[in-house]
């Protein structure tokens, strides 16, 4: 009678202790207007990947500049930044040496880029 019930109960707890979750769910992985302000997420993402001590100074890595919102800008209009950071053919893998954002850090660059990376 043990042995069945403790069955039962270990059956019973893995199959609802298990639950399928994707990153999204996992991390809160918010994607609106409020998680893409560069002022406060966008510094925030470079700040946490290293990203802002390579390419900033007199002579930033790779010539680009992430220490300051024009020279987000002009790595967004080069193409460089979002290649860099998505990890796409032909562009130098940033952070260099460390591994790739999430996914939800990249998908807030990149809605912030396709909402035209407002100064905000």
């Amino acid at each position: 009678m043990k042995t069945k019930l403790l069955l039962l109960l270990t059956i019973g707890a893995l199959t609802t202790g298990c639950k399928y979750d994707n990153e999204e769910e996992l991390y809160n992985c918010a994607v609106d207007a409020a998680s893409t302000r560069y002022s406060i997420t966008l510094t925030a993402i470079f700040s946490s990947y290293g990203c802002v001590g390579c390419h900033s100074g007199g002579v930033p890595s790779g010539g680009v500049t992430l220490e300051n919102y024009a020279g987000v800008k002009a790595a967004i209009t080069s193409g460089r930044l979002f290649g860099a950071v998505n990890h796409d053919p032909g562009f130098a893998p940033m952070p260099q040496g460390g591994s790739k954002m999430s996914s939800c850090d990249i998908k807030k660059v990149k809605a912030w880029i396709d909402a035209g990376a407002p100064n905000n």
